[in-house]
């Protein structure tokens, strides 16, 4: 069984890629923050562009988890973008995994209740 919890900055955050409600809130979170991502100026000023950027990542984890995750999550973490993308990767890292690991599983599974061809003429010569 594939990990499902996210540990990070002390929090044990539950997330299930294998349920559709779950895929769903992911599925949408990174839509939302590609839209919003579009609409950051790319003039002005930097600390205006990084706050608006750690935002993005802010609402990005309160839509998966629920709203008030983000600040568990960054809690006493300094507002630069390189400490927020560590989590970002973090994150995705872990989904990674968990997609990888279910598509293992899945396949193991197929494989063990599917015959393989050759297996199967080799049955059916034996037979004969």
């Amino acid at each position: 069984m594939s990990q499902k919890i996210w540990e990070i900055n002390g929090q044990s955050l539950e997330l299930d890629l294998t349920d559709a409600d779950a895929v769903e809130r992911y599925e949408n979170a990174f839509d939302d923050m590609n839209a919003a991502e579009k609409l950051i100026p790319k003039d002005g000023k930097a600390s205006e562009r990084i706050r608006a950027c750690c935002e993005l990542f802010k609402k990005l984890f309160d839509t998966i988890f629920g709203e008030g995750t983000s600040d568990k999550i960054f809690k006493g973490i300094p507002t630069s973008i390189s400490a927020y993308e560590e989590i970002y990767y973090s994150f995705l890292d872990f989904a990674r995994k968990q997609f990888d690991e279910d598509t293992k599983q899945r396949a193991a599974r197929l494989t063990k209740y599917t015959p393989n061809r050759q297996q199967r003429r080799a049955k059916n010569a034996k037979k004969k």
